[in-house]
């Protein structure tokens, strides 16, 4: 009960911040308070500030980035059902574009959205210098934080406009609405210059860490983490020397086309410093590790409660998470997904694809893909598929045959079975930010990382790798990472490549259902990549594709495991042998245009100088 109390205080101190501005506003209209006295006085300039925050929650959703889904249902990461307009199923079978229009439940995330929030930061900043705005007379330094907050916000809201639109127009400084201003989609190389000098103003000008009484606000490590993911961003191949197919519009195309391998130490080095940031002469964040190696009684000690406090525990929040979306959703959104013999819907179901990327832990001591050509030497059992997996695969999903609240889970028989009423159509139930002890009584906040450690860790191990290869640092890191959770370590001896793999295994693990393998997946080109090519084409070619693994991660299929009933089986669930048995859930939609959304027409009518999106 300590940490609920932490984490709701936490989220209360996030929730006055981001509305006190609100209530003073009113006692009268906006319209009737002038610009002047606005920024005259600091109060309503703090107040003004934060209402960035809002803004943040709103331009990014966390747990339900398509209103009511997770955006992990439009990849190879889960499947959505039919409720609430059935969201990621528009999106997985092509059913939006700039005349059809875009779902109307997952608005938030739109051009115009993402444009508002930023004029009201430029309007922020704006007003603060026209006006010279007072600081915080019972607290010197203040407005300083303020503005350097509003800095951040500016480089955010256009960073999210970025990694669904691609080259846009970045925005320092207030549009004249009555000048007819053109607007014009500037090269990605432009947007990282400005984007950097807003973050390098941020990290200038903020604390390392700030007062307890004031945790939630952005500091020096927010700016310096979005930095690291933007430098990423530049040495990805979508920006550095790759392809992207169709017909490549993009402002800056000639720019992209050549590789510079030094991008890549350009990311190595903003994360590196985050990673040394330091607060007090100690490191300002570190990988969460308590609990020991306890077990959640109700998973049949399956579950490890370290893996599951990591999302709850007050240290956990304060130290690993960098950027925290507060009060995201309320317990009862555990309600919406547990499966259906609990009352739930199952709505967001995981797929194969995401199962298959957890590793299982082999007879010599190290972690293996269970589709790596030497598995069965190593001790993989096909017959079953869920022993001696990384534990992080017991955390996040549920299966044929696990326990969760001290039930045993079928999906052969019963409420909870494949194609059951709200029931799961891949085999899979959700479990990652589950509360193992939650009743629907409950009620307490679920808080979101939009940013923790661990994906500035393995940015940092990527970009080191591809930059001078393997080296025992990197080793060290996700050893690190993997023994936290209490998986085995990488094998020794690895070349470039196959290390590649294993980082990038790694991020699709730990990140599970958190709002990054959409964007890794294309700023990687992995849906156009010759080797995943080469395996959809291997897929397609087999008389039974569903056991072509891995499958290619060209996000155009989604499968599922099914039990069948047979007495040679090995696993036994309810007394009953089964052998588990994969098959093709559906075909999806992806082609050149899905690497970015598309403009609707009536953004491009407000302003005709905008280019549509690529292929589009």
């Amino acid at each position: 009960m300590k940490n609920r109390k932490y984490i709701s205080y936490i989220g209360l101190s996030l929730i006055v911040m981001a509305t006190s501005c609100d209530k003073f506003l009113d006692r009268q209209p906006d319209n009737k308070i002038n610009e002047e006295t606005v920024f005259s006085n600091w109060d309503k300039v703090n107040g003004e500030a934060n209402k960035l925050y809002r803004e943040m929650r709103d331009r990014d959703r966390g747990i339900v980035g398509l209103q009511d889904f997770s955006i992990s249902g439009i990849t190879d990461e889960c499947k959505g059902t039919q409720v609430e307009q059935a969201i990621p199923d528009q999106f997985n079978f092509g059913g939006f574009g700039p005349s059809i229009g875009m779902p109307s439940k997952a608005n938030g995330m739109y051009w115009n959205d993402f444009y508002n929030s930023i004029r009201k930061a430029n309007v922020f900043i704006t007003g603060v210098e026209k006006y010279k705005s007072p600081d915080n007379p019972l607290d010197t330094g203040d407005l300083r934080n303020r503005v350097a907050e509003a800095h951040f916000f500016r480089a955010y809201f256009h960073w999210l406009a970025a990694r669904w639109y691609g080259d846009i127009v970045y925005m320092d400084h207030v549009a004249d609405l009555t000048a007819n201003e053109q607007f014009v989609r500037q090269p990605w190389t432009e947007f990282v210059k400005k984007i950097l000098a807003d973050l390098n103003f941020a990290i200038e000008q903020l604390p390392a860490r700030h007062r307890d009484i004031e945790y939630g606000r952005i500091d020096k490590g927010a700016a310096m983490a979005l930095k690291a993911i933007v430098l990423y961003m530049n040495a990805s191949p979508l920006y550095n020397g790759g392809k992207l197919p169709g017909n490549d519009t993009r402002a800056g195309k000639d720019q992209y086309a050549s590789y510079d391998k030094g991008k890549w130490k350009l990311a190595a080095d903003a994360a590196k410093a985050l990673m040394d940031l330091k607060h007090n002469g100690n490191s300002r964040y570190s990988l969460y590790m308590g609990k020991g190696s306890d077990f959640q009684a109700e998973s049949n000690n399956k579950v490890y409660a370290r893996i599951k406090q990591i999302y709850i525990d007050g240290a956990s929040i304060q130290n690993e998470w960098i950027l925290i979306i507060s009060n995201n959703k309320a317990e009862s959104w555990q309600g919406d997904h547990i499966p259906p013999s609990y009352g739930g819907g199952s709505r967001l179901q995981p797929l194969q694809e995401q199962v298959d990327e957890y590793e299982f832990v082999g007879n010599d001591g190290f972690g293996y893909a269970t589709y790596d050509p030497q598995a069965v030497a190593k001790g993989w059992d096909p017959n079953l598929p869920y022993d001696k997996r990384d534990p992080r695969f017991y955390s996040d999903i549920m299966y044929h045959g696990c326990t969760y609240q001290n039930k045993i889970i079928n999906t052969a028989t019963g409420a909870d079975k494949i194609g059951a009423s709200n029931a799961t159509s891949t085999g899979y139930y959700l479990r990652k930010f589950y509360h193992e002890d939650w009743k629907r009584s409950g009620s307490w906040p679920l808080h979101f990382p939009s940013i923790r450690l661990p994906e500035i860790q393995l940015i940092y191990c990527e970009a080191m790798n591809k930059y001078s290869g393997p080296s025992a640092e990197i080793y060290t890191i996700l050893n690190a990472l993997r023994a936290r959770s209490f998986m085995a370590p990488v094998p020794p001896g690895l070349n470039e490549e196959e290390l590649h793999k294993y980082i990038q295994r790694e991020r699709r693990v730990e990140h599970f259902y958190e709002n990054k393998r959409y964007f890794y997946a294309r700023w990687n080109l992995e849906s156009d990549s010759p080797s995943e090519l080469a395996q959809e084409a291997a897929y397609k070619a087999s008389p039974t594709p569903a056991d072509v693994w891995p499958y290619a991660r060209t996000q155009r299929a989604a499968h599922g495991m099914r039990p069948v009933a047979d007495p040679t089986g090995t696993m036994v669930v309810g007394g009953v042998n089964y052998k588990m048995q994969r098959f093709k859930l559906e075909s999806r939609v992806f082609t050149s245009k899905n690497y970015y959304w598309p403009l609707v027409v009536s953004e491009l009518s407000n302003a005709p100088t905008l280019k549509q999106s690529p292929n589009w």
